[in-house]
């Protein structure tokens, strides 16, 4: 793990152990209280069942669970928001999202301190990173691209590079079978929710992560093989949520363009650390996860 991750992890954790208690420790929701006009207008699914026949009871509140790592900072308090907005009703948040947290570790978050409020929530949104899989990788790998990005925005700390100089040492891109480890996981905590909801329909979204490191791999001559690594990896979880029920929403191409070139960092949507959402940035994220509307998913297969 490079430089540029190891803080984020102890601070992530500490900032989850604060607001949550630890992890394995389930903590009374915050809640947004229902406005009295709706904005249904905001998403494009259809309109979510108003009657006690769905996850949706006429006039109860619903309770929202984001299991997510540092790519949810910035962004669930706002989706909380917009889904009270949209139900016209009150959202009970409960937030599970854990800096550093890798997706090796949902499986068993879910099976255990978030199980009871899995198997009751009408949302559940997903996101977690593969952190200890990229070893797994065709070699050098993706961890190249933050290397490359640690010499250029610290480069006391690499003392590999110097302005003007390429990067030598360019990645493999990997294909996608290459990444069969986290979609395995991916898989598994599909399996685990849809047991836990027995099942029952539920709105379940996932979503990718945006690239905040193209302005260092331009820099350093890189940017194509990073961002087809990136590339191959967010296909990864799109075809994970798509096999499992899930309705995918790209931040990757919210942030980063259609063709992915796009710097978040130039938009102003990046905060200082260059590589989480600001806030302007983690409400563009929001409304896009909120765009797709709260129809429900229903069990593959």
């Amino acid at each position: 793990m490079t430089r540029r991750f190891l803080p984020l992890v102890a601070v992530g954790l500490l900032a989850s152990l604060a607001a949550c208690g630890g992890s394995e420790t389930e903590v009374a929701p915050t809640t947004t209280a229902a406005p009295t006009t709706t904005a249904a207008s905001i998403t494009t699914g259809a309109e979510p069942p108003g009657s006690d026949t769905g996850p949706f009871h006429a006039g109860e509140p619903v309770d929202l669970v984001y299991i997510s790592d540092s790519g949810g900072w910035e962004v669930a308090e706002r989706y909380v928001e917009l889904a009270s907005e949209a139900l016209d009703r009150e959202v009970r948040f409960h937030d599970r999202r854990i800096g550093g947290m890798s997706m090796r570790e949902v499986p068993a978050l879910v099976r255990g301190s978030l199980a009871e409020v899995v198997a009751e929530a009408e949302i559940i949104v997903l996101y977690a990173q593969p952190v200890g899989l990229e070893y797994k990788l065709p070699q050098p790998n993706i961890l190249t691209c933050f290397t490359a990005a640690d010499a250029v925005e610290d480069p006391d700390y690499s003392g590999q590079w110097t302005p003007g100089m390429e990067w030598e040492d360019r990645p493999v891109v990997p294909m996608v079978e290459d990444w069969q480890p986290y979609r395995d996981v991916l898989d598994e905590v599909y399996d685990e929710i849809w047991k836990l909801r027995k099942g029952r329909p539920v709105v379940l979204r996932a979503h990718d992560i945006y690239n905040g490191f193209i302005a260092p791999w331009r820099e350093v001559g890189i940017e194509p093989e990073c961002t087809a690594n990136w590339e191959v990896e967010m296909q990864v979880i799109r075809e994970a949520a798509e096999a499992n029920g899930a309705v995918f929403v790209s931040f990757f191409d919210v942030f980063n363009g259609p063709n992915h070139d796009e710097d978040p960092r130039a938009k102003g949507w990046i905060d200082d650390d260059g590589m989480h959402a600001n806030d302007k940035g983690g409400s563009i994220a929001a409304e896009a996860l909120a765009a797709v509307g709260f129809e429900v998913s229903e069990p593959p297969g």
